[in-house]
């Protein structure tokens, strides 16, 4: 009988152990890994927009002038797009189903800008679909991670609304 008892809190010690996980290892879905994947896509997106965005500006100033330039960073342009690619892939791994949507909007938005764009107006409307594409990301990613407030937290609610006011009154 006693053999039996030691027995039995050796199978459920044993479950417990099974179960640890340290503070900090992340695990896939887990809200540590899900963050990172979020963060290296919203990285990677800026680092394309902004390179885009200085390759076109660079382009339409320049004009010939550029090219030699430009050439010589047409391998880091390559290597700024696979990281975008690789990134939405991590997104695609672990993100919930509205993350995911808005994590392709934003790629598209972002491979939508057209480097040899001549029109600078045409270019900015691009950019701005590019930024409103980010927050809308940053949003989603927000709510899946729970960093927003929920309507039971009554005091994170105020906090907030003082934070914003406090922030709008500047």
């Amino acid at each position: 009988m006693a053999a039996a008892g030691i027995k039995a809190t050796g199978n459920v010690t044993s479950a417990l152990i099974g179960r640890y996980r340290p503070t900090g290892t992340p695990r896939l879905g887990s809200r540590e890994d899900r963050a990172e994947a979020y963060r290296r896509l919203m990285d990677a997106s800026t680092r394309a927009f902004g390179y885009a965005y200085q390759f076109a500006h660079l382009r339409r100033e320049a004009k010939r002038a550029a090219d030699k330039v430009l050439l010589g960073q047409v391998h880091q342009l390559w290597e700024i797009s696979s990281d975008l690619i690789s990134a939405l892939h991590g997104v695609r791994l672990c993100g919930s189903v509205p993350v995911i949507a808005a994590a392709e909007t934003l790629v598209e938005a972002t491979s939508d800008l057209d480097l040899n764009e001549k029109n600078a107006a045409r270019f900015q409307r691009k950019a701005e679909a590019v930024v409103t594409a980010q927050e809308a990301f940053l949003d989603v990613c927000r709510e899946d991670l729970a960093y927003t407030v929920r309507w039971y937290q009554v005091l994170r609610r105020r906090k907030e609304r003082r934070f914003l006011r406090e922030k709008a009154g500047r």
